[in-house]
């Protein structure tokens, strides 16, 4: 998957289409990001370390995993991801709505095991390994999934949701099991974040005070910082540049518009500031990223 597209998916949310709700695609670190912002989106999503290692943050805890294991995340959940120590990684995602499980069927499958797994009833630990049980048949059926989507022979969607349902049997019968955590703090917690994450999603392209989010999740200023730098792992300031250069090197990749124009779209009117921030992040400046990126499609 190209990186526009990758960069599509997270802001709009879109996974797929009316007639089939599943989308896949790799990602490379540190080809084009070391880092993913923490985000939420209302579909499943399943990765598959195919080489390296990584940390991948979950509803604020964070693991670190490596070549085979399998990630599970469940609807809703906030999650990000960052390079360690400058391994290389190759994961496949995942992503697929839930509707394409249960349709507008409501039936035992769904009232026993798709809507408790949406609802968070049902836990399970989020990292899938090697030693986990049920690991080789669950590894098989995902690696079967991206063959199944990439090769998109005749009849493949049927063959994809078949997978789709063997893998949920395994990971219900041998993963599974029921929550006795209250959860209502935490849920308190990611309902706030959300709310700040889409604040910065509609409003990234212009000036973001800090007064503005602590207001959009009604804390007082001080508290805010606070509040953000415990459950983010980043200050507010170092988290919307973040993703504002993932968007900004997203542009220098896929649009001919010039270094400034880009700076200025993402709401960074002072292109020294730009370029030094830039190459804080991807240890060269925007010129050799893009230079770098047209370099790599000519070889």
């Amino acid at each position: 998957m190209q990186q526009d597209e990758l960069m599509s998916l997270k802001e709009t949310g879109h996974k797929g289409d009316f007639l089939l709700p599943f989308v896949a695609y790799k990602t490379v670190m540190p080809d084009f990001y070391t880092t993913f912002p923490m985000h939420w989106h209302e579909e499943a999503e399943l990765m598959y370390v195919e080489d390296g290692e990584f940390e991948v943050t979950i509803n604020f805890a964070s693991y670190h995993v490596k070549k085979g294991d399998i990630v599970v995340i469940n609807p809703c959940l906030l999650h990000s991801f960052r390079q360690i120590d400058d391994i290389s990684v190759s994961f496949r995602s995942i992503i697929f709505d839930m509707s394409i499980l249960t349709g507008n069927v409501t039936d035992a499958c769904s009232i026993k095991y798709f809507t408790p797994f949406f609802d968070n009833v049902f836990i399970s630990p989020y990292v899938i390994t090697p030693l986990s049980k049920g690991y080789d048949e669950m590894r098989m059926i995902v690696e079967n999934m991206l063959k199944t989507y990439d090769e998109k022979k005749e009849y493949f969607e049927m063959e994809l949701k078949s997978l789709l349902f063997r893998f949920f049997y395994i990971l219900i019968r041998d993963v599974f099991r029921q929550s006795e955590k209250n959860i209502d703090i935490n849920d308190s917690t990611s309902k706030n974040v959300k709310v700040i994450l889409d604040y910065i999603r509609e409003n990234y392209m212009n000036p973001i005070t800090i007064d503005e989010l602590a207001d959009s999740v009604n804390l007082s200023k001080h508290y805010f910082m606070r509040f953000f730098k415990k459950y983010m792992g980043v200050t507010c300031v170092e988290y919307i540049n973040d993703y504002r250069l993932n968007i900004a090197a997203n542009q220098l990749l896929t649009t001919r518009e010039q270094i400034t124009d880009i700076s200025v779209s993402i709401g960074i009117t002072n292109l020294s500031y730009f370029n030094r921030i830039f190459k804080k992040k991807f240890h060269m400046t925007p010129k050799e990223y893009r230079s770098s990126f047209y370099l790599k499609q000519t070889h």
